[in-house]
């Protein structure tokens, strides 16, 4: 076997490995594949969003080495953007809010990166617009500092048309399924993989309470998913099928994964995996794939913690309850895959 001996960190970012799921929510004769996007430098798909907005802003001149970036972030992405400033050479600021975890923290800290926390709600009672205009008041005061804003930068999608549509596609299932987020990755993924294969169905996940899918707004509890907005980057032209899955259902499918197939999931992924195992429920649908956004460690003081389950008041699902929600969840995409 040949070491490949990699330049900087960046080199390692994508061709994430995919594998198969199994499972007794899996219909018989069916496929369930995931791709882990928790084996990029720093656990998560953002690694491949910095890269994306940090390579064409350096590009266009929007950032010049020695400068400083400044983003807003429910955590993995900021993890991502200090990771390249420390590679490649720039300033980090982070702007988080009190549902970041601990760990996160630390770990923006360690790669030398500033952090500010937002502690005011904002109308909905969530965080994402008060650390939005936190970004925005510390942009209007430094205006040479670089805002990648991964909600509406269309370098954001773009990147992902450009390269991780190409990977998905390769595996040539009937269906993908995702977390819709900030409309990045998924948007960006679902155009450059109708334009390789038109026959492929794509399924954008969101979580119960989040406003991206034009549902009404309240606070929910997995981090990486879910705004109190519409990000600019959403573009559904692509995407044949939506839902809205709750937290419960969400962090009981990652549970169940890491219980029967040692595979630990964040929340986001719980998400993607329970579309595509409403997909499978279609007869058009003998093979399905999730793209899993992070891993499950960030999350180990949280949703994989006991007294933090009880003290949200989440249950886990049983495998019998699971499966009546996904089989009610396929009754609403009838005539739609």
């Amino acid at each position: 076997m040949i070491t490949t001996i990699c330049n900087d960190i960046a080199e390692t970012i994508g061709n994430t490995p995919v594998v198969r799921i199994r499972h007794p929510l899996i219909p018989k004769g069916k496929k369930l594949f995931v791709k882990l996007e928790q084996f990029n430098p720093n656990l998560s798909v953002k690694d491949r969003t910095a890269l994306g907005m940090i390579n064409k802003a350096i590009e266009t001149g929007r950032l010049k080495k020695g400068g400083t970036v400044i983003e807003s972030t429910s955590g993995n992405l900021g993890k991502s953007l200090a990771m390249l400033g420390a590679s490649i050479g720039f300033e980090v600021i982070i702007v988080v809010d009190p549902k970041v975890s601990s760990s996160a923290l630390n770990w923006y800290k360690a790669f030398g990166a500033e952090v500010l926390i937002v502690t005011k709600q904002d109308s909905y009672g969530g965080y994402q617009s008060t650390r939005i205009d936190t970004v925005k008041k510390y942009v209007a005061d430094n205006p040479e500092v670089y805002w990648p804003n991964q909600y509406d930068n269309n370098d954001n999608p773009n990147y992902h048309y450009h390269f991780t549509s190409k990977e998905v596609a390769s595996m040539n299932v009937d269906l993908i399924s995702g977390a819709i987020s900030t409309g990045g990755h998924m948007s960006g993924i679902a155009n450059g993989v109708k334009e390789i294969n038109e026959d492929i169905r794509i399924a954008a996940c969101d979580v119960v309470g989040s406003a991206i899918l034009n549902k009404p707004f309240s606070p929910f509890l997995i981090n990486g998913a879910g705004l109190s907005w519409r990000s600019k980057n959403i573009d559904e032209s692509n995407i044949d099928v939506t839902v809205n899955i709750t937290d419960e259902e969400a962090i009981s499918i990652c549970h169940e994964l890491a219980r029967t197939n040692g595979v630990l999931l964040g929340g986001s992924s719980g998400l993607s995996v329970m579309g595509a195992l409403i997909g499978l429920q279609h007869s058009s649908v003998n093979s399905a794939m999730a793209i899993c956004p992070d891993f499950g460690s960030n999350y180990l003081d949280q949703f994989y913690d006991e007294d933090w389950l009880k003290q949200k008041g989440v249950k886990l699902l049983e495998c019998h309850t699971l499966f009546d929600r996904i089989s009610t969840y396929a009754q609403e995409w009838v005539n739609k895959l």
